[in-house]
């Protein structure tokens, strides 16, 4: 066997140099493609990064333009002739690829290319990946010396793989407890949950080297992203409840990490205008399994690494933290609901040991005089007199009516009364809007509206509010609640109006609602022809 040459040693040494050059994985792995081109003079070079099933997982290349990788429909998977080094992970040369029994064929819009090397690359003695490279320039194939260079070459840089995985390790576990920490004080100081979930969102694109990134919750149609990050990222996006890893997530409350997001039909729905790029990609439930409170999905662009353990560890972290910004939020809710039916059943209390008994004492007073002045012939100050105990015993009435409105419905000391529920959802879509609705009352709303038509009530203004956020473009926004024989919904804006053709899923669950009560649903322009007027009325119970 002859001897390598000075000038090939010199070669060889020059690309251990420049691979063992950087710290970052991802570019020590670029560095290392273009050695072993530059070693071996092969017009394309290419890494296949194994996955945890021994798939090529990622996969760089080398000589190929920009817009070439764009064309092609996916990266290699580990089939022909690069499955065969997969299985058979020894130095394989080829003369022709392309007539090869054991080639697969190229993807549509692929380069041609004939003769072949394949190099396998460990990392700790584990397999880690495959170098390959093809058209050696100036036509021939690849020599014993091209082969040992890359050999000497993949042992060299699997040191400088392990030192750059061990450095981004380390790195993300810095930035992880730092944005922990944050997030954490934030929990406790109290800040609004969507603050929170923003900063849970940006934290975990961060830390994960994410491109987008999402928190998505149970809304009226499905999961709906409360929280996003990047540009291509978009709050309020509706997830369908089929069809996307966000959906498979919350209904398992399993994980599900993917190498190619962009390939599967499911991500789609589940990061919007991004799916087409995403690449690496991972969904992980918010909780536990059977209580699962949302879902965090992150991507990275195709082409990138493929998330790694550490990463998943990282961002199961965050998934845990949302999921507690989110249990804190209810229970919060939940002690601001109490708070308020104990001071409504204060009120409530007093209205009815103090007010009602001094009307009462004042009615019989009252009484007494009326029945004095028959005696004496003054029919007409009696007359007054019997009108005012009528007016006391109208107003006894709507005390106790009041109180009745006032008191917890059932056994849930949760429920509070229909105002204050639609109080609490004109003062949530504020933050949306970007301005606060106008809201009014007429009739005893909390009296005559009952327990299941509160419920489609609170629906129908919070989804006739988050259209008006959505589409209308509006700088102001009335809401008016009107409850007599009929309960009466009518939520107006100045905004743009509804195009022709343009259909809103959100109306036609009002309509549904609507007529599930036995009640219409009615859209026009509003009164001086700008923006929307909109109409929910539904009969309610008459009493006796």
């Amino acid at each position: 066997m002859q001897p390598e040459s000075r000038s090939g040693v010199d070669v060889l040494l020059e690309a251990v140099l420049a691979v063992g050059r950087g710290l970052e994985l991802g570019t020590t792995l670029h560095r290392l493609v273009q050695a072993a081109a530059d070693l071996t003079d092969a017009r394309y070079a290419a890494l296949g990064v194994l996955d945890a099933d021994g798939r090529i997982g990622q996969f760089l290349t080398v000589g190929m333009a920009a817009d070439e990788i764009r064309a092609l429909d996916h990266h290699p998977t580990g089939q022909g002739i690069l499955g065969e080094l997969i299985r058979d992970p020894r130095p394989l040369r080829i003369s022709d690829v392309r007539t090869d029994p054991r080639a697969a064929g190229f993807p549509a819009r692929h380069p041609e290319m004939d003769t072949f090397l394949g190099v396998p690359l460990r990392v700790h003695d584990a397999p880690f990946g495959n170098l390959y490279l093809t058209s050696k320039r100036g036509g021939g194939d690849f020599t014993d010396a091209d082969q040992r260079r890359v050999e000497a070459l993949a042992a060299a840089a699997s040191i400088a793989i392990e030192n750059a995985r061990l450095y981004d390790d380390a790195r993300l576990r810095e930035r992880w407890a730092v944005a922990s920490d944050e997030i954490s004080r934030r929990l406790l100081a109290g800040d609004s949950p969507d603050d929170v979930l923003d900063l849970i969102a940006q934290h975990a694109a961060q830390v994960a080297g994410a491109d987008v990134a999402a928190l998505s919750v149970p809304g009226e149609d499905g999961l709906v992203v409360r929280a996003a990050f990047g540009d291509r990222a978009a709050r309020g996006t509706l997830i369908p409840p089929d069809g996307s890893f966000a959906a498979e997530v919350f209904d398992s409350g399993l994980p599900v990490v993917t190498v190619d997001a962009a390939a599967d039909p499911r991500t789609t729905p589940a990061i919007g205008a991004a799916a087409a790029t995403i690449g690496p990609f991972a969904a992980l439930p918010l909780g536990d399994p059977g209580h699962t409170r949302g879902v965090l999905s992150v991507g990275r662009e195709r082409g990138k690494l493929a998330f790694t353990d550490v990463v998943i560890e990282a961002l199961q972290g965050f998934a845990a933290q949302a999921a507690v910004a989110l249990e804190l939020a209810e229970r919060r809710r939940d002690a601001a609901r109490l708070a308020v039916v104990r001071d409504r059943h204060r009120i409530a209390r007093d209205l009815h040991d103090l007010a009602i008994q001094r009307l009462f004492a004042t009615g019989l007073g009252l009484q007494g005089v009326a029945r004095r002045l028959e005696r004496a012939d003054d029919a007409d100050d009696a007359a007054r007199v019997w009108a005012a105990v009528d007016e006391v015993d109208e107003t006894i009435g709507l005390i106790r009516t009041t109180i009745r409105g006032l008191q917890p419905s059932g056994d849930d000391p949760r429920r509070v009364g229909v105002r204050s529920r639609a109080i609490a959802e004109v003062e949530a879509a504020a933050r949306a809007l970007g301005f606060p609705p106008a809201l009014r009352f007429e009739g005893p709303v909390d009296a005559l509206v009952p327990p299941d038509t509160a419920d489609h009530l609170v629906a129908v203004v919070r989804e006739s509010l988050s259209n008006v956020a959505r589409h209308a473009h509006a700088t102001r926004t009335d809401v008016l609640l009107t409850a007599g024989d009929e309960l009466t919904v009518t939520v107006s804006d100045d905004g743009v109006g509804i195009a022709a053709g343009t259909t809103l899923s959100g109306l036609a669950n009002l309509r549904t609602r609507a007529r599930e009560l036995g009640g219409t649903l009615t859209i026009a322009a509003g009164a001086d022809g700008r923006g929307t007027r909109l109409r929910w009325q539904v009969p309610l119970p008459t009493s006796g």
